[in-house]
Protein backbone atom coordinates (compact mmCIF):
# COMPACT_ATOMS: atom_id res chain seq x y z
CA UNK A 1 0.00 0.00 0.00
CA UNK A 2 2.96 2.72 0.85
CA UNK A 3 4.60 2.07 -2.68
CA UNK A 4 0.96 2.64 -4.16
CA UNK A 5 0.12 5.19 -2.06
CA UNK A 6 3.20 7.25 -2.79
CA UNK A 7 3.09 7.19 -6.44
CA UNK A 8 -0.21 8.65 -6.45
CA UNK A 9 0.79 11.62 -3.80
CA UNK A 10 3.63 12.36 -5.79
CA UNK A 11 1.73 12.36 -8.84
CA UNK A 12 -0.80 14.85 -7.41
CA UNK A 13 2.30 16.57 -6.73
CA UNK A 14 3.52 16.96 -10.13
CA UNK A 15 -0.25 17.36 -11.39
CA UNK A 16 -1.68 19.89 -9.11
CA UNK A 17 1.48 21.94 -7.72
CA UNK A 18 0.66 25.01 -7.68
CA UNK A 19 3.40 26.80 -5.34
CA UNK A 20 5.12 30.36 -5.46
CA UNK A 21 7.07 30.63 -8.38
CA UNK A 22 9.73 32.97 -7.34
CA UNK A 23 10.66 31.05 -4.00
CA UNK A 24 11.04 27.92 -6.32
CA UNK A 25 13.34 29.75 -8.64
CA UNK A 26 15.57 31.56 -6.11
CA UNK A 27 14.95 29.31 -2.70
CA UNK A 28 18.15 30.35 -1.28
CA UNK A 29 16.19 33.86 -0.36
CA UNK A 30 14.09 32.27 1.95
CA UNK A 31 16.40 33.43 4.77
CA UNK A 32 15.64 37.00 3.86
CA UNK A 33 11.86 37.56 3.75
CA UNK A 34 8.94 37.43 6.38
CA UNK A 35 7.84 33.93 7.65
CA UNK A 36 4.41 34.14 5.63
CA UNK A 37 7.32 33.73 2.37
CA UNK A 38 9.79 31.41 3.86
CA UNK A 39 7.12 28.87 4.62
CA UNK A 40 6.33 29.08 0.57
CA UNK A 41 10.00 28.88 -0.04
CA UNK A 42 10.03 26.04 2.31
CA UNK A 43 7.31 24.45 0.54
CA UNK A 44 8.76 25.11 -3.01
CA UNK A 45 12.23 23.85 -1.87
CA UNK A 46 9.93 20.23 -0.71
CA UNK A 47 8.35 20.06 -4.21
CA UNK A 48 11.50 20.77 -6.16
CA UNK A 49 13.32 18.16 -3.83
CA UNK A 50 10.67 15.07 -4.05
CA UNK A 51 9.84 15.72 -8.02
CA UNK A 52 13.50 15.04 -8.08
CA UNK A 53 12.96 12.22 -5.48
CA UNK A 54 15.41 13.00 -2.80
CA UNK A 55 12.37 12.24 -0.01
CA UNK A 56 15.27 12.97 2.84
CA UNK A 57 16.45 16.99 2.01
CA UNK A 58 12.45 17.19 1.25
CA UNK A 59 11.78 15.78 4.67
CA UNK A 60 14.02 18.53 6.29
CA UNK A 61 12.67 21.34 3.73
CA UNK A 62 8.84 20.00 4.73
CA UNK A 63 9.60 20.47 8.24
CA UNK A 64 10.59 23.58 7.86
CA UNK A 65 7.57 24.67 6.10
CA UNK A 66 5.64 23.13 9.20
CA UNK A 67 7.65 25.24 11.80
CA UNK A 68 6.68 28.28 9.72
CA UNK A 69 3.61 27.59 9.21
CA UNK A 70 1.60 25.11 11.06
CA UNK A 71 -1.50 25.66 9.86
CA UNK A 72 -0.90 24.83 6.15
CA UNK A 73 -2.08 21.94 5.04
CA UNK A 74 0.36 21.92 1.84
CA UNK A 75 3.27 21.99 3.92
CA UNK A 76 1.58 18.73 6.23
CA UNK A 77 0.92 17.18 2.79
CA UNK A 78 4.44 17.67 1.66
CA UNK A 79 5.72 16.31 4.63
CA UNK A 80 3.31 12.95 4.37
CA UNK A 81 4.81 12.86 0.94
CA UNK A 82 8.53 12.84 1.92
CA UNK A 83 7.73 10.21 5.02
CA UNK A 84 5.64 7.92 2.01
CA UNK A 85 8.88 8.31 -0.07
CA UNK A 86 11.18 7.05 2.67
CA UNK A 87 8.55 4.26 3.10
CA UNK A 88 7.76 5.26 6.62
CA UNK A 89 3.61 4.66 6.21
CA UNK A 90 2.42 5.54 9.68
CA UNK A 91 4.31 8.62 9.80
CA UNK A 92 2.93 9.75 6.78
CA UNK A 93 -0.81 8.74 7.89
CA UNK A 94 -0.31 11.28 10.31
CA UNK A 95 1.26 14.01 8.36
CA UNK A 96 -1.83 13.62 6.24
CA UNK A 97 -4.44 13.33 8.88
CA UNK A 98 -3.39 17.06 9.81
CA UNK A 99 -3.65 18.03 6.49
CA UNK A 100 -6.75 17.05 6.37
CA UNK A 101 -7.78 18.84 8.80
CA UNK A 102 -7.28 21.95 7.44
CA UNK A 103 -10.35 21.65 4.78
CA UNK A 104 -10.72 19.63 1.37
CA UNK A 105 -8.95 21.47 -1.25
CA UNK A 106 -5.08 20.54 -0.56
CA UNK A 107 -4.80 18.45 -3.61
CA UNK A 108 -2.19 15.98 -2.52
CA UNK A 109 -3.85 15.33 0.58
CA UNK A 110 -7.10 14.10 -1.21
CA UNK A 111 -5.09 12.22 -3.27
CA UNK A 112 -3.69 10.30 -0.57
CA UNK A 113 -7.33 9.95 0.91
CA UNK A 114 -8.69 8.79 -2.38
CA UNK A 115 -6.07 5.78 -2.51
CA UNK A 116 -6.44 4.89 0.93
CA UNK A 117 -10.49 4.37 0.70
CA UNK A 118 -9.92 2.36 -2.53
CA UNK A 119 -7.15 -0.04 -1.21
CA UNK A 120 -9.81 -0.14 1.93
CA UNK A 121 -12.56 -0.72 -0.17
CA UNK A 122 -14.46 2.35 1.34
CA UNK A 123 -16.15 3.56 -2.11
CA UNK A 124 -18.35 6.50 -0.79
CA UNK A 125 -15.45 7.30 0.79
CA UNK A 126 -13.32 7.42 -2.40
CA UNK A 127 -16.47 9.28 -4.43
CA UNK A 128 -15.91 11.84 -1.47
CA UNK A 129 -12.41 12.30 -2.39
CA UNK A 130 -12.69 11.94 -6.22
CA UNK A 131 -15.20 14.75 -5.62
CA UNK A 132 -12.83 17.22 -3.82
CA UNK A 133 -10.42 16.84 -6.39
CA UNK A 134 -12.83 17.44 -9.67
CA UNK A 135 -14.41 20.39 -8.20
CA UNK A 136 -11.03 22.18 -6.93
CA UNK A 137 -9.10 21.01 -10.36
CA UNK A 138 -11.91 19.47 -13.05
CA UNK A 139 -9.32 18.75 -15.65
CA UNK A 140 -8.50 15.75 -17.60
CA UNK A 141 -5.64 14.80 -15.82
CA UNK A 142 -7.19 14.75 -12.45
CA UNK A 143 -9.94 12.64 -14.17
CA UNK A 144 -7.99 10.03 -15.79
CA UNK A 145 -6.26 9.48 -12.19
CA UNK A 146 -9.41 9.27 -10.04
CA UNK A 147 -12.05 7.73 -11.97
CA UNK A 148 -10.86 5.05 -14.08
CA UNK A 149 -11.01 2.62 -10.62
CA UNK A 150 -14.20 3.96 -9.79
CA UNK A 151 -15.91 3.18 -13.51
CA UNK A 152 -13.95 -0.09 -13.38
CA UNK A 153 -16.23 -2.36 -11.14
CA UNK A 154 -20.31 -2.09 -11.03
CA UNK A 155 -20.48 -1.26 -7.31
CA UNK A 156 -17.45 1.44 -8.24
CA UNK A 157 -20.12 3.21 -10.80
CA UNK A 158 -23.29 2.81 -8.41
CA UNK A 159 -21.00 5.09 -5.42
CA UNK A 160 -20.17 7.36 -8.48
CA UNK A 161 -23.41 7.96 -9.85
CA UNK A 162 -24.56 9.18 -7.05
CA UNK A 163 -22.36 11.81 -6.49
CA UNK A 164 -23.08 12.65 -10.47
CA UNK A 165 -26.76 12.49 -9.46
CA UNK A 166 -26.37 15.96 -8.23
CA UNK A 167 -25.17 17.45 -11.36
CA UNK A 168 -21.78 18.42 -9.66
CA UNK A 169 -20.06 20.93 -12.33
CA UNK A 170 -16.98 18.43 -13.15
CA UNK A 171 -19.89 16.64 -15.21
CA UNK A 172 -19.47 18.61 -18.14
CA UNK A 173 -15.69 17.81 -18.19
CA UNK A 174 -16.72 13.99 -17.76
CA UNK A 175 -19.13 14.03 -20.84
CA UNK A 176 -15.45 15.54 -23.03
CA UNK A 177 -13.80 12.80 -24.71
CA UNK A 178 -10.25 12.60 -24.85
CA UNK A 179 -8.58 12.46 -27.85
CA UNK A 180 -6.42 9.67 -27.03
CA UNK A 181 -9.48 7.47 -25.26
CA UNK A 182 -9.44 4.25 -25.63
CA UNK A 183 -12.27 1.89 -26.43
CA UNK A 184 -12.20 0.92 -22.63
CA UNK A 185 -12.81 4.21 -21.39
CA UNK A 186 -15.88 5.08 -23.55
CA UNK A 187 -16.98 1.76 -22.66
CA UNK A 188 -16.82 3.04 -18.99
CA UNK A 189 -17.86 6.13 -19.51
CA UNK A 190 -21.21 4.29 -21.38
CA UNK A 191 -22.14 2.10 -18.10
CA UNK A 192 -21.81 4.73 -16.05
CA UNK A 193 -24.01 7.01 -17.66
CA UNK A 194 -26.28 4.68 -18.86
CA UNK A 195 -26.75 3.65 -14.72
CA UNK A 196 -27.13 7.46 -13.76
CA UNK A 197 -30.02 7.74 -16.29
CA UNK A 198 -31.30 4.65 -14.95
CA UNK A 199 -30.98 6.09 -11.39
CA UNK A 200 -33.48 9.26 -12.14
CA UNK A 201 -30.93 11.70 -13.39
CA UNK A 202 -31.34 11.98 -17.29
CA UNK A 203 -28.69 15.43 -18.18
CA UNK A 204 -30.83 16.49 -21.89
CA UNK A 205 -30.53 16.05 -25.23
CA UNK A 206 -28.14 18.67 -25.94
CA UNK A 207 -25.85 18.10 -22.93
CA UNK A 208 -25.16 14.38 -23.49
CA UNK A 209 -25.10 15.30 -27.74
CA UNK A 210 -21.39 15.89 -28.24
CA UNK A 211 -20.16 12.56 -25.80
CA UNK A 212 -22.60 10.20 -28.22
CA UNK A 213 -21.40 11.47 -31.33
CA UNK A 214 -17.88 11.19 -30.16
CA UNK A 215 -18.71 7.73 -28.19
CA UNK A 216 -20.36 6.24 -31.87
CA UNK A 217 -17.67 7.32 -33.78
CA UNK A 218 -15.02 5.49 -31.63
CA UNK A 219 -16.63 2.51 -30.07
CA UNK A 220 -20.02 0.78 -30.83
CA UNK A 221 -22.80 2.56 -32.25
CA UNK A 222 -25.72 0.86 -30.13
CA UNK A 223 -24.06 1.69 -26.70
CA UNK A 224 -24.02 4.98 -27.53
CA UNK A 225 -27.06 5.42 -28.76
CA UNK A 226 -28.43 3.51 -25.36
CA UNK A 227 -27.29 6.61 -23.61
CA UNK A 228 -28.51 8.46 -26.26
CA UNK A 229 -32.05 6.96 -25.82
CA UNK A 230 -31.66 6.96 -21.66
CA UNK A 231 -30.28 10.74 -21.72
CA UNK A 232 -32.68 12.37 -24.53
CA UNK A 233 -36.19 12.26 -24.00
CA UNK A 234 -37.96 11.48 -26.86
CA UNK A 235 -34.91 10.05 -28.57
CA UNK A 236 -35.31 6.49 -30.29
CA UNK A 237 -32.81 3.92 -31.54
CA UNK A 238 -32.18 4.55 -35.39
CA UNK A 239 -32.84 1.26 -37.34
CA UNK A 240 -30.12 1.06 -39.88
CA UNK A 241 -28.89 4.12 -41.73
CA UNK A 242 -29.46 7.39 -40.09
CA UNK A 243 -30.84 10.12 -42.17
CA UNK A 244 -30.44 8.25 -45.15
CA UNK A 245 -32.59 11.93 -47.43
CA UNK A 246 -30.09 14.19 -45.67
CA UNK A 247 -32.87 16.10 -43.57
CA UNK A 248 -30.95 16.33 -40.82
CA UNK A 249 -27.44 17.13 -42.62
CA UNK A 250 -25.52 20.04 -41.82
CA UNK A 251 -28.81 21.12 -39.69
CA UNK A 252 -29.34 19.99 -35.74
CA UNK A 253 -26.31 20.53 -33.81
CA UNK A 254 -27.56 18.51 -31.36
CA UNK A 255 -28.15 15.02 -33.87
CA UNK A 256 -25.97 12.54 -32.33
CA UNK A 257 -26.33 10.42 -35.54
CA UNK A 258 -26.02 10.62 -38.98
CA UNK A 259 -23.42 11.19 -41.96
CA UNK A 260 -20.28 13.09 -40.55
CA UNK A 261 -18.62 15.30 -43.96
CA UNK A 262 -15.29 14.17 -44.23
CA UNK A 263 -12.91 17.33 -44.61
CA UNK A 264 -10.71 17.69 -47.59
CA UNK A 265 -9.21 20.27 -49.71
CA UNK A 266 -10.09 18.58 -52.81
CA UNK A 267 -13.88 17.75 -51.96
CA UNK A 268 -16.28 20.67 -52.22
CA UNK A 269 -19.89 19.59 -50.09
CA UNK A 270 -23.38 22.03 -49.84
CA UNK A 271 -26.55 21.71 -49.51
CA UNK A 272 -29.50 22.06 -52.14
CA UNK A 273 -32.75 22.76 -51.40
CA UNK A 274 -36.23 21.25 -53.15
CA UNK A 275 -39.40 21.18 -53.20
CA UNK A 276 -41.77 20.44 -50.48
CA UNK A 277 -38.78 21.21 -47.78
CA UNK A 278 -37.04 18.19 -49.57
CA UNK A 279 -33.12 18.28 -49.31
CA UNK A 280 -30.20 16.77 -51.07
CA UNK A 281 -26.42 16.89 -51.12
CA UNK A 282 -24.05 18.40 -54.12
CA UNK A 283 -20.56 16.52 -53.73
CA UNK A 284 -17.40 17.65 -56.25
CA UNK A 285 -14.31 16.11 -56.02
CA UNK A 286 -11.23 18.06 -58.12
CA UNK A 287 -8.28 15.09 -56.89
CA UNK A 288 -6.99 13.15 -59.05
CA UNK A 289 -7.88 9.99 -56.62
CA UNK A 290 -11.26 8.88 -55.28
CA UNK A 291 -11.69 10.70 -51.77
CA UNK A 292 -14.43 10.14 -48.94
CA UNK A 293 -16.78 12.72 -48.67
CA UNK A 294 -19.24 10.94 -46.02
CA UNK A 295 -18.84 8.54 -42.96
CA UNK A 296 -21.56 6.95 -40.62
CA UNK A 297 -21.28 4.97 -37.63
CA UNK A 298 -23.84 1.73 -37.65
CA UNK A 299 -24.88 -0.73 -35.51
CA UNK A 300 -25.67 -4.11 -37.70
CA UNK A 301 -25.87 -7.22 -37.68
CA UNK A 302 -22.76 -9.06 -39.65
CA UNK A 303 -24.60 -10.23 -43.34
CA UNK A 304 -24.80 -8.94 -46.66
CA UNK A 305 -26.61 -5.40 -47.52
CA UNK A 306 -27.20 -3.78 -50.83
CA UNK A 307 -26.20 0.08 -50.42
CA UNK A 308 -28.19 2.22 -52.90
CA UNK A 309 -28.07 5.76 -53.61
CA UNK A 310 -30.26 8.02 -55.85
CA UNK A 311 -27.09 9.77 -57.95
CA UNK A 312 -25.21 9.57 -61.45
CA UNK A 313 -24.21 5.90 -61.94
CA UNK A 314 -20.09 5.66 -62.01
CA UNK A 315 -19.40 8.65 -59.03
CA UNK A 316 -20.28 6.94 -55.85
CA UNK A 317 -19.54 3.60 -53.85
CA UNK A 318 -19.49 2.50 -50.03
CA UNK A 319 -17.24 0.58 -48.25
CA UNK A 320 -17.05 -0.80 -44.77
CA UNK A 321 -14.86 -0.28 -41.83
CA UNK A 322 -15.28 -3.08 -39.09
CA UNK A 323 -12.96 -1.97 -36.27
CA UNK A 324 -10.55 -0.08 -38.29
CA UNK A 325 -10.72 3.10 -40.99
CA UNK A 326 -13.26 2.45 -44.24
CA UNK A 327 -10.79 1.43 -47.08
CA UNK A 328 -11.13 2.33 -50.32
CA UNK A 329 -14.04 0.87 -52.05
CA UNK A 330 -14.13 -2.33 -54.53
CA UNK A 331 -15.31 -2.02 -58.11
CA UNK A 332 -16.37 -5.60 -58.61
CA UNK A 333 -19.65 -5.68 -56.29
CA UNK A 334 -21.92 -3.67 -57.77
CA UNK A 335 -22.77 0.12 -58.15
CA UNK A 336 -25.05 1.86 -55.94
CA UNK A 337 -26.54 4.30 -58.09
CA UNK A 338 -26.79 1.11 -60.49
CA UNK A 339 -28.49 -1.91 -59.06
CA UNK A 340 -27.09 -1.41 -56.04
CA UNK A 341 -23.38 -2.49 -54.86
CA UNK A 342 -22.83 -4.72 -52.22
CA UNK A 343 -21.36 -4.78 -48.71
CA UNK A 344 -20.33 -7.35 -46.36
CA UNK A 345 -20.59 -6.52 -42.34
CA UNK A 346 -19.05 -8.98 -39.96
CA UNK A 347 -19.14 -9.28 -36.41
CA UNK A 348 -17.52 -6.08 -35.35
CA UNK A 349 -17.09 -3.88 -32.06
CA UNK A 350 -16.73 -0.57 -33.97
CA UNK A 351 -18.89 -0.69 -37.52
CA UNK A 352 -18.69 2.51 -40.48
CA UNK A 353 -20.17 2.89 -43.64
CA UNK A 354 -17.93 5.30 -45.57
CA UNK A 355 -19.29 7.31 -48.90
CA UNK A 356 -16.61 7.87 -51.72
CA UNK A 357 -16.89 10.08 -54.67
CA UNK A 358 -14.50 8.95 -57.84
CA UNK A 359 -12.77 12.03 -59.52
CA UNK A 360 -14.63 14.48 -61.61
CA UNK A 361 -15.01 18.28 -62.58
CA UNK A 362 -18.78 18.19 -63.02
CA UNK A 363 -20.76 18.55 -59.22
CA UNK A 364 -23.02 15.51 -58.66
CA UNK A 365 -26.16 15.22 -56.50
CA UNK A 366 -26.63 12.72 -54.04
CA UNK A 367 -30.17 12.44 -52.82
CA UNK A 368 -31.87 9.24 -50.56
CA UNK A 369 -29.00 6.71 -49.56
CA UNK A 370 -30.55 3.28 -48.27
CA UNK A 371 -28.77 -0.04 -46.94
CA UNK A 372 -30.74 -3.03 -46.54
CA UNK A 373 -30.24 -6.62 -45.99
CA UNK A 374 -30.46 -8.90 -48.75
Amino acid sequence: MGATLALLAYGALAVFSGLDRLSLAAPGMAALVPTGLQAQAARSDAALLLSRERPNQALVSARRAVAADPLDPAASALLGGAQLMLGREHQAEQAFRVAARFGWRDAMTQAYWFEAAMQAGDLPRAVDRADALLRAHPNQAVAERVLPPLEATAAGRRALVRRMADRPQWIDGYLEVPADATPALIARRNATLLALAQRGTRLGCERVAGFVAQAAARGPRAAAEQVWVAHCPGARPVAGLADGEFDRFDREAAAAFGWKAVASGDVGLRMVEGGAGRRSLAARNSAAVSRMVLRQSLALPPGAYRLTVRSAPGRFAGSIGCDAEPPLPSRSNGDPAAGGQVLQIGQCHRLELALWLRPGVDEVPLDTVALNPL
